[in-house]
């Protein structure tokens, strides 16, 4: 598989699983905030029973929604309320809102930057009104964020991040890798440019056969190609391409003497290889010196 398209996929998995795990942090929150808020209503009304709503409020809920002809929706900040919030960060923001129950006006709506907790039926004896009764804390999507815990959001996305620029770090010191030039025996190629080049950075001059040959050897394992696979390389059409090897292979032994410490060497007419001189000259002083000694023998 690609690497590039590898590492890709791990970063996209990375910021999904972050996205995520964010979304669950967040609706966590939400569903603990109203939690909260139920606990808290729940201790509330236990402690002041049938009389959550003052009488002085309900009057003055029935008497603006008779001026008004609709819908009034009241908010009142109770103290034994946000004393039994289990959060704190939320007692500043809680409040309870109500409404009397008849056929005369349609249910309100609930705000919508705030969250509320389940509806509570009350009978009011005092008043002989039922009532219902919920909590409410106002806040945003932002708020509920900021309460909510992103910490395994924020990791996922932090270990995005860094697989994304430890990739981008690779992926260019393996360009600048391949962009580098090659170097052996005082020769260099430049994979870019296709051009051989001499210590002192000067091209070097070949004809378009004499490159793919050197090529052929400067690529292959130990710089070393059989005689038949250049020949099939280079003149796929010709059967005996002997000859014209031997004077390409001639040619380009001058050329390359003149501008580096290359030599072409030939093994037994089997194989080429592109070796340094002084490798070259003492690997001929073994094979001689060997080839003496079997002859005194």
């Amino acid at each position: 598989m690609n690497s590039r398209i590898l590492s890709i996929g791990v970063f996209m998995v990375l910021m999904l699983s972050s996205l995520l795990a964010g979304r669950q942090g967040y609706f966590g929150a939400k569903e603990a905030i109203t939690a909260d808020l139920n606990q808290a209503l729940m201790r509330t009304l236990e402690e002041r029973q049938d009389n959550i709503v003052a009488q002085d409020s309900i009057r003055a809920y029935e008497q603006l929604r008779e001026a008004s002809d609709g819908p009034v929706w009241l908010a009142i900040a109770d103290r034994r309320l946000c004393r039994h919030l289990k959060n704190e960060r939320l007692r500043g923001k809680t409040f309870l809102s109500f409404e009397v129950i008849d056929a005369a006006h349609p249910k309100k709506a609930q705000p919508a930057d705030a969250l509320c907790s389940d509806t509570l039926i009350i009978n009011n004896r005092a008043t002989g009104t039922t009532l219902a009764v919920k909590s409410y804390a106002r806040l945003s999507a932002i708020g509920v964020f900021r309460m909510s815990d992103q910490r395994l959001s924020f990791l996922l996305a932090f270990a995005a991040f860094l697989w994304a620029i430890g990739f981008r770090f690779v992926a260019r010191r393996r360009q600048t890798a391949e962009e580098e030039p090659q170097r052996y025996g005082g020769l260099s190629y430049s994979a870019e440019e296709r051009c051989f080049y001499d210590a002192r950075r000067a091209p070097v001059h070949l004809t378009p056969m004499q490159h793919r040959f050197l090529l052929m050897l400067w690529q292959a394992p130990s710089h070393s190609v059989s005689k038949e696979e250049l020949c099939a390389a280079l003149w796929p059409k010709k059967e005996d391409a002997n000859d014209t090897l031997y004077t390409l292979v001639r040619r380009l032994k001058l050329i390359l003497e003149a501008c580096s410490g290359l030599q072409i060497v030939a093994h037994r007419g089997r194989n080429y290889s592109l070796e340094i001189k002084a490798e070259a000259d003492c690997q001929d002083n073994v094979r001689k010196m060997s080839a003496a000694f079997l002859t005194e023998r």
